[in-house]
C-alpha cells in the first residue's frame, strides 16, 4: 500500500511538472505581461512657459506682422538715413469709364520716397487706353500697408474685383464716390491701429 501511494504521488507530481513545461497556445492575441519586471516610471515633463515677447526696434516689425498679418515675415526695414522715407501708404489711382458709367480704382502699396514715382508708373498703364479718364488719387498713410491692403480686399465685397485683386470697379453714382471710398479706407485704418494699440495694452498689463 505504501508503495502504491508513493507511486501515485510521484505520478501526480510528474504530471504537474509536465503540464508546466507544455506550452499553451495563445489564441486571444493578448500578450501576457511579465509580472516580475519592475515598472519604470518617468518624471512628468514640466509645461513649457513661453516668455513674453520683448518689444524693441528690432522685434517690433515682426510682432506687428504677427498681429496684423498673422505672419512672421516683417515689413521692409525703413531707410537708415531718413526713416520718414519709409512711411507706408496704401494708394488708389482713381479713374472713370464714362461710356460704361463706371469708376475704377487701382490699388497699390508704396512708401513716402516712392509715392510720386509709383503714381506715375500706375498712371502710365492707362494712358493709351481711351476708355479710361484719370480723375484723382487716394493716399492713406498707415502703420502696415500690407495689412490694410488685405483688409480692403476682404471688406470691399460690394465692388467688382479683377483676378489679381488690385483693381475694382464701382457704379458711377453722383460725384462723391471717391470720397466715400476714401472714408471707408480711413475707417479700416483706424480699426487696424486699434488692434495694435489693444495688443500693446495687453503687453503692458501682463508685465504688472
Amino acid at each position: 500500500m505504501e508503495a502504491e501511494a508513493h507511486e501515485s504521488s510521484a505520478s501526480v507530481s510528474a504530471s504537474k511538472n509536465n503540464s508546466a513545461e507544455i506550452p499553451v497556445l495563445n489564441i486571444s492575441g493578448r500578450v501576457t505581461p511579465a509580472w516580475n519586471t519592475p515598472r519604470i516610471r518617468g518624471k512628468k515633463k514640466a509645461p513649457v512657459v513661453l516668455d513674453a515677447p520683448k518689444v524693441n526696434p528690432h522685434t517690433f516689425p515682426v510682432i506687428l506682422s504677427r498681429i496684423l498679418l498673422k505672419t512672421d515675415v516683417p515689413p521692409a526695414a525703413p531707410p537708415k538715413f531718413n526713416p520718414a522715407d519709409g512711411a507706408q501708404y496704401l494708394c488708389f489711382l482713381c479713374l472713370e469709364k464714362p461710356e460704361s458709367r463706371k469708376r475704377v480704382y487701382h490699388m497699390f502699396i508704396t512708401t513716402e520716397k516712392e509715392l510720386g514715382r509709383n503714381y506715375d508708373h500706375t498712371r502710365k498703364l492707362y494712358e493709351n487706353r481711351k476708355e479710361f479718364v484719370y480723375t484723382n488719387n487716394i493716399s492713406v498713410e498707415t502703420v502696415c500697408a500690407r495689412a490694410l491692403y488685405r483688409r480692403v480686399q476682404k471688406k470691399f465685397t460690394d465692388v467688382q474685383w479683377n483676378k489679381l485683386g488690385n483693381v475694382f470697379e464701382t457704379d458711377m453714382i453722383g460725384r462723391t464716390d471717391v470720397w466715400g471710398i476714401s472714408q471707408r479706407v480711413y475707417a479700416m485704418r483706424i480699426e487696424e491701429h486699434e488692434r495694435l494699440f489693444n495688443y500693446i495694452k495687453f503687453l503692458n498689463s501682463t508685465r504688472s
